[in-house]
């Protein structure tokens, strides 16, 4: 697995053509060994997310070639951001923000949200609303933003859900009302007006990744499932560490003798 993915990443498009074969070789054996639970072989769960990650960027083609096979990519994607372990986790937020991405841009683009736009943005509310996965908020902020704006800017024509859509109903419209029902479903503590305001907040604020991160941010503590929060504000958190050590490191740098000159950052290394 760490083979092929070394290979993909270093020859990218020239393996377009040899993924069908890598894909049958290691991709369908080891997610047979580790779908049982999220326990068992740690390595080999993590390499190959990290390898069909290396695949959906540089030979993204070739996951469109055979329709079973990718219907199996998208639920490993799913069973890879539901995992409870941060990088396995990480990996699969990375790689299906990535295949929006690279999908938006394919020919590809209406049978897919047709497809597995709304079981994708029912997965993801799903391990949102779980505090068990509260340090992905970041990415879960990230790829919802990107979602809901597809739908906002009319970037996806088709009806997500033609059967249960009335008719003339836009996808924006359908969507609010699908996600306000979900969340009065599963989170009866909440007032249906709170509810559509929430939702609407959403929507309206999806073209700002900032504001939008601080609405989903107050939406979720609202829903009483993550008390104060502080699990929400990871991302915060570790930024703040990461300023105070290079303040520190910084100081030291001034005092002669203080830190070994070898660990001291050389600008001649950029030449």
């Amino acid at each position: 697995l760490s083979l092929f993915t070394c290979l993909i990443n270093k020859l990218q498009g020239l393996m377009t053509s040899e993924v069908p074969r890598v894909f049958e070789a290691v991709f369908k054996t080891t997610l047979d060994m580790i779908t049982k639970n999220f326990e068992d072989f740690p390595e080999a769960r993590l390499n190959l997310f990290n390898l069909l990650r290396a695949i959906n960027m540089h030979c993204f083609p070739a996951l469109l070639s055979n329709a079973e096979n990718f219907g199996l990519i998208i639920e490993s994607i799913k069973w890879a951001f539901k995992h409870t372990e941060r990088n396995i986790a990480e990996t699969g937020l990375n790689t299906l923000l990535e295949l929006f991405q690279n999908v938006h841009l394919s020919q590809f683009a209406t049978d897919f949200h047709q497809h597995y736009y709304l079981g994708l943005l029912q997965d993801l509310f799903s391990v949102l609303t779980d505090t068990l996965h509260s340090p992905g908020f970041k990415l879960h902020a990230q790829i919802l933003a990107h979602m809901l704006q597809l739908v906002e800017t009319k970037a996806i024509a088709a009806p997500l859900d033609a059967a249960k859509m009335p008719a003339g109903m836009d996808n924006s419209t359908f969507l609010r009302e699908l996600l306000s029902n979900m969340f009065i479903q599963s989170f009866p503590n909440l007032a249906p007006a709170t509810t559509k305001q929430l939702v609407n907040g959403l929507f309206d604020n999806c073209r700002d990744q900032s504001i939008f991160k601080q609405h989903l941010r107050d939406f979720l503590v609202s829903l009483k499932e993550f008390g104060g929060g502080d699990d929400l504000f990871t991302e915060e958190r570790e930024a703040e560490v990461a300023a105070k050590a290079a303040a520190v490191q910084k100081r030291q740098e001034a005092v002669p003798g203080i830190i070994n000159p070898h660990a001291i950052a050389d600008d001649m290394n950029d030449y």
